[in-house]
């Protein structure tokens, strides 16, 4: 066994010519550094015994750890097994305790904030510190099991929330999906990949009736001028907020055509949207507030984009009000399907009972609110893919708009 009076020069020059030797401090017994004969690389270590058995510790690698400061870390390890404990055993644990799930969750979601929705923002968040945190926050990502998966899903389903367990095990299964492709230490498979989902997933039905719209309409009115806008202007085109939110005024052109970029389209593709003179008329009061801004709903000049992304907080504003006046739940969502809704019943119904529309033929409402028209032709043979119905679009938002202004007004 090589001993030497270490020193920082001479840890500097040491070599050996075998594959790996430890040169053991003669100030310091049980300090040493050890050398690789085919890198030269050199680490300091630490020798003790805990409960009989002889164990070594790496303090750190030479010169990144000095001699002074890796045989004062040496000189407390000697000291901690002394008294008892393990320094390697509890250098395991605390890197063990930095891959726990808490940790895992937050990188993933971090990593994917900046291509989510607000609304899918907040969501997992809620999930995460309503269910997730509280029952794995602690624990290693490697100690997760297939069993805890289902326990907690199933767990939610017994209270009563079955579509919560739905929206919880696909956060799940996309904290663990995003923790194995970025390499997340101690993580080696997704506890809850394959698994079906624990509950019914019913799909949403609901949408605004016309007295609905007109409260809906009126609860806007004590928001400031961009939030008022930003919802009657959702309501209106039937686009979907996001979009909405990212509007600049260079999107507009002569003939009052809105187009989407690809960039904020859910279809990642151009769509176009003709803007009708109610819709035109909200944005009238915005255009006096412009000052030179690029976006028509512009965030603060600290947020992260340059344009409005939340509109979570308003919506509940608005929602309290519309309560009041016996409006059930609703989500800005739902005026993509209220659109479609009236736009698509019957103008002339077979019963009297029944609620007039617009009759505006299904694959025009579709085509307005951006889905893909599912036939053939369009898929293949659509050159001008985005100017595709835009003389229908541009009528049928005509009416949705006098249809809206109506119920708003309380007329019929």
């Amino acid at each position: 066994m090589a001993t030497a009076r270490l020193t920082a020069k001479g840890v500097a020059a040491l070599e050996t010519d075998q594959a790996q030797e430890t040169f053991w401090d003669e100030l310091l017994p049980g300090f040493g550094v050890r050398i690789s004969g085919k890198t030269g690389r050199k680490t300091y270590v630490v020798r003790y015994r805990v409960a009989g058995v002889h164990r070594r510790h790496t303090l750190g690698r030479h010169p990144s750890l000095s001699l002074a400061d890796a045989r004062e870390k040496a000189r407390d390890a000697l000291t901690r097994a002394q008294d008892g404990n393990d320094p390697a055993l509890e250098r395991q644990e605390r890197k063990r305790g930095a891959h726990t799930f808490k940790v895992l969750a937050e990188e993933v979601l971090e990593a994917k904030a900046k291509s989510t929705r607000d609304a899918t923002r907040e969501e997992r968040r809620r999930i995460l510190e309503k269910d997730l945190i509280p029952a794995w926050g602690p624990r290693p990502v490697d100690s997760i099991g297939r069993r805890d998966v289902i326990e907690l899903v199933e767990g939610i389903v017994r209270r009563g929330s079955p579509v919560m367990a739905n929206r919880t095990l696909r956060l799940v299964q996309l904290i663990f999906n995003g923790g194995l492709k970025r390499g997340f230490p101690t993580l080696e498979a997704n506890p809850a990949h394959i698994m079906d989902l624990p509950g019914p997933e019913p799909r949403r039905r609901r949408f605004l009736e016309r007295d609905e719209l007109r409260h809906v309409w009126a609860a806007t009115v004590p928001e400031n001028p961009y939030m008022r806008a930003v919802f009657r202007l959702a309501l209106l085109t039937g686009q979907r907020m996001h979009s909405v939110c990212a509007l600049r005024w260079a999107d507009i052109d002569a003939a009052d055509v809105w187009t989407i970029p690809a960039a904020v389209f859910k279809g990642r593709r151009p769509h176009l949207v003709p803007l009708s003179r109610e819709a035109l008329a909200v944005l009238d009061p915005l255009r006096e507030l412009r000052d030179g801004a690029e976006y028509v709903f512009p965030a603060r000049a600290d947020a992260a984009t340059p344009h409005l992304s939340s509109t979570g907080a308003a919506l509940r504003r608005i929602r309290a009000r519309t309560e009041k006046h016996g409006v059930e739940h609703w989500t800005a969502h739902d005026f993509r399907r209220t659109f479609r809704t009236h736009a698509t019943r019957p103008e002339d119904p077979d019963h009297e009972n029944d609620p007039k529309g617009l009759g505006i033929a299904p694959d025009v409402a579709d085509a307005v609110l951006g889905h893909k028209e599912a036939s053939l032709g369009f898929e293949r043979y659509t050159g001008d893919a985005p100017r595709y119905r835009l003389a229908e679009k541009r009528e049928a938002l005509r009416r949705w708009g006098a249809f809206v202004a109506a119920a708003v007004e309380g007329d019929g």
